[in-house]
């Protein structure tokens, strides 16, 4: 192989390849050392041979996909030639291994375009214009392989040899097979230039001459491969001990391997450590030392060599897996879940992945019966990091849930693995338990519905649980690594409530995390403070309402073409924006902490703009636009005019004049009565109603003024005061940019804003004689709740009664922190509005109900063993 690399250099580079040709002569009577040597000395000659050849030319060589360092120094002719010499290498596993004077270049994501053109370049199709038809369809599979280069590059050469592959039904899911079976709808290449992956992996096993013990020891490989595997760690490192374990496990518990046991001592592998060190001289798995100042007594760790050898240990566990159902029937446990996985590989993969991680759960309960004297610490590392993840793929999912829950093995893990690694490892297995129970409930046709739900509950719970940990931890007494650690482990814990729509929660998280950072010294411009800061503004609810076309502030739905063309599923589109990166349109009640009664009595739901997790998803009724979660129409309240505010109304509530749209080309969205007008927003925070001594609250730097013009005599003209904040720098109360007003009936309504800039900008007001708030710049308006209602989270709004009788304002009361309260409802304030849960009722009930748990049920986890991994932490 390597000579036939030489002649092809030669080849490239224009020189006659005929010095490079097989003269190595082997003698009956070498054995295999000197027959290795003979090879190695025959290759060293041809590389200073090729040095040669390449000195003095302008040499750019590129390594594609490097699997080792062996193949690089093989292929490294730079040293010691005087003219110029570049390698150019791409790989995915040598970049924990950087090389001195290297320069290292992470390959980002390609865009949409350049993905495309990569995918018709590697399919072969040169200068050809591609069809209107195979340009949408290369446009799909390139946006299902995630814009990935290896992903495009691997089905464009998959479509570029079958060509039915691109409008096959099943599109992308048939690159597996294809890859391992080389064929798709009955097409074989069988020409020797074909060869396939599987094929070339399976040379690694011609090492051992015995056909039995080559299968035994892929089963062992391929058990490996698939057990200690995870989502977001393709390649993770494992104790060797550990992995050994398992392997000793299936040769003494499987039927079908028991068999193998003595044919690998016949063989000379007499102990389970020499399958370890002879699949690392094949090259399939790598090892290494553990470092240093890592707590563990065991000393090596073992990773399977390249990201690919999964899919290869994947086909080797799902044939074993149909050998041994051709060989007896399937348990009543396979048959039952043989039933909800689409293909048969599938199925038999999920079977023996159950197997092989009962096996390891199993080994961890065996182990808490341990005495100390025999307990190893690197066996309780591995049962810190593993043994959620095996009892998951076991489909023990209750006994997980409860040792997630345990607020032992949380201190356990956090003291092990730190504040980051720690809450990543539970992050991980959260979404572990979510894929799972998501399949479950479609398997089962909603019959596990409920139990799905409560599942949900609970892992809330879980996520509770950490934030409390991480939140309440004395941050005095930690390093500032440690400090800045617990800082990402709590943004990495909200943006997962977030995704649970825990937003109260998850906006704790960021606060907490901002702190933790300005502790630290970090400044604005720091880019950790900017971070949380662009979390904690997607919790920024903003109002939606009908503005001008030509408007700075129209928003642009993100998937606006899908809707228009009615491209959607059963479920509908988010209502995402392509505008607001990060946010969506939804329902005021599910972001703030109480909505108006006023409001829930006429059946209607102000929409919203919040974080993108809360966007509803909807569907195409005609024009109108119908949520599919709930049935409601998105429509505008009462007339269509700039500023009109939108709502989300009952299918009685609706009226078809006001609740039907364009979708437009860009995104935007106009009324079908008045295409002048579009969704809108605005970059203000309404003014709320919040409790008294709420961070939400805010505090008027001129408050002792304001006090003072409640006592004006009439005046032809009244002394106003700027209502600026003091709690929030260069920030005051606003009016709404643009049309401040709309009209309803008989009543003018301005909307209250808070927001910055210059002081001249702030609303001025005064106090009447018996506490109304006066904003005389707009006639005389009057503020009030929404309603009247005066209810925490309930919005502000200016009035003015076009009648002869205006209603009076709501008394007001400035308070002597410079706050201001409703003179009937002092325990209220004016206020940012304050982001809730969905049913913040359940998730004090959940908090309550775990707290009550962990002190009433006994601890899954040994006392023992937990008291002797705590000298160790």
């Amino acid at each position: 192989m390597y000579i036939a690399c030489m002649r092809e250099l030669c080849h490239q580079i224009g020189v006659p390849a005929d010095s490079f040709h097989e003269e190595i002569a082997f003698l009956p009577h070498d054995n295999i050392l000197t027959r290795s040597t003979k090879v190695i000395q025959a290759i060293e000659m041809m590389k200073e041979r090729m040095k040669l050849i390449m000195d003095g030319l302008r040499v750019f060589l590129i390594l594609d996909d490097v699997w080792c360092h062996e193949d690089v120094e093989l292929f490294n002719f730079g040293e010691g030639m005087k003219s110029s010499f570049t390698l150019f290498i791409t790989t995915r596993t040598l970049d924990m291994f950087p090389s001195t004077g290297a320069c290292w270049i992470d390959i980002p994501l390609l865009s949409p375009p350049d993905a495309v053109s990569f995918f018709f370049l590697e399919s072969g199709r040169g200068d050809k214009v591609p069809t209107d038809e195979e340009f949408l369809v290369t446009k799909q599979i390139v946006e299902k392989c995630g814009y990935l280069p290896l992903a495009i590059r691997i089905a464009a050469k998959v479509a570029q040899a079958y060509p039915r592959f691109m409008y096959s039904e099943n599109g992308l899911e048939e690159i597996p097979r294809i890859v391992a079976t080389n064929k798709i709808d009955c097409i074989c290449d069988s020409s020797p230039n074909s060869q396939t992956v599987t094929n070339l992996l399976n040379r690694s096993f011609s090492y051992i001459t015995d056909a039995d013990v080559s299968h035994a020891l892929k089963i062992c490989f391929g058990a490996m491969a698939v057990v200690f595997h995870k989502d977001d760690n393709l390649r993770p490192w494992v104790s060797q001990k550990f992995v050994e374990k398992l392997w000793c496990e299936l040769l003494t518990e499987c039927d079908e391997l028991r068999e193998y046991k003595p044919k690998l001592k016949k063989y000379r592998i007499s102990t389970i450590s020499s399958i370890t060190n002879l699949l690392n001289i094949m090259g399939l798995i790598d090892k290494r030392k553990r470092k240093e100042d890592e707590k563990s007594a065991d000393g090596f760790q073992i990773q399977i060599h390249h990201d690919l050898l999964f899919e290869y240990g994947k086909m080797v566990a799902i044939e074993f897996q149909k050998d041994r159902v051709d060989s007896k029937k399937c348990s009543d446990q396979s048959t039952l879940l043989g039933n909800h996985f689409s293909g048969e590989n599938e199925m038999h993969f999920q079977n023996i992945l159950i197997d092989w991680n009962n096996l390891l759960v199993n080994c961890c309960q065996d182990s808490l019966k341990l005495s100390k004297s025999d307990l190893n610490v690197s066996y309780d590392e591995h049962r810190l990091y593993w043994l959620p993840h095996h009892m998951i793929k076991a489909r023990k999912l209750s006994a997980v849930i409860d040792l997630l829950s345990k607020k032992k093995f949380l201190r356990e893990r956090i003291a092990y693995f730190g504040f980051l690694e720690g809450t990543k490892l539970y992050i991980s297995d959260i979404r572990e338990i979510q894929n799972i129970e998501e399949k479950l409930s479609k398997w089962n046709n909603q019959s596990n519905l409920h139990e799905n739900v409560v599942s949900k509950a609970k892992v809330r719970t879980i996520m509770f649980m950490i934030g409390d940990f991480l939140s309440d931890f004395d941050c005095s007494i930690l390093s500032q690594k440690s400090k800045t650690e617990n800082g990402h482990a709590l943004v990495l814990l909200g943006v997962t409530e977030q995704a649970f729509a825990s937003w109260h929660e998850s906006l704790e998280c960021y606060n907490k995390a901002l702190q933790i950072f300005q502790s630290t010294g970090l400044d604005e411009n720091h880019p950790f403070i900017i971070s949380v800061m662009k979390h904690i503004d997607v919790y920024a609810i903003l109002p939606i309402w009908l503005v001008p076309e030509t408007s700075q502030y129209c928003v642009k739905l993100k998937y606006s073409k899908q809707l228009a063309d009615f491209d959607y599923g059963p479920t509908g589109l988010p209502l995402e924006l392509s505008s607001h990166p990060g946010k969506g349109i939804a329902r005021v009640e599910d972001f703030l902490k109480a909505q108006s009664e006023y409001v829930n009595r006429k059946g209607l739901c102000f929409a919203a703009i919040g974080p993108k997790e809360g966007s509803l998803r909807v569907i195409r009724q005609g024009n109108s636009i119908r949520c599919t979660q709930s049935n409601c129409f998105f429509r505008i309240y009462h007339s269509i005019v700039d500023g009109a505010p939108l709502v989300w109304s009952s299918p009685e509530e609706k009226v078809e004049a006001k609740a039907e749209w364009i979708i437009r080309d860009d995104g935007k969205v106009s009324p079908v009565q008045a295409t002048n007008l579009c969704l809108g927003t605005s970059p203000l925070s309404h003014l709320h109603l919040v409790e008294k001594d709420s961070p939400n609250q805010v505090n008027f730097e001129n408050y002792l003024e304001l006090k003072e013009t409640q006592n004006q005599v009439y005046s032809s003209k009244w002394k106003r005061v700027p209502l600026k904040l003091s709690s929030h720098p260069n920030c005051g109360l606003r009016y709404r940019v643009g049309t401040p007003n709309w009209d309803i009936q008989f009543i003018t309504i301005f909307p209250l804003f808070i927001g910055g800039g210059p002081e001249e900008k702030s609303i001025r007001a005064r106090l009447s004689e018996k506490g109304e708030i006066i904003l005389d710049e707009t006639g005389k308006c009057v503020v009030r709740a929404v309603g009247n209602i005066l209810e925490d989270g309930n919005a502000m709004i200016g009035t003015i009664d076009n009648s002869d009788q205006p209603r009076p304002g709501q008394p007001f009361q400035v308070n002597d922190n410079g706050s201001i309260s409703p003179v009937e409802a002092p325990h209220l304030v004016l206020g940012f509005p304050q982001v809730g849960t969905v049913s913040n009722a359940l998730s004090s009930e959940i908090k309550k109900k775990s707290i009550i748990k962990e002190k009433e049920s006994p601890d899954l986890l040994n006392e023992e063993v937990l008291e002797y991994i705590s000298r160790y932490m």
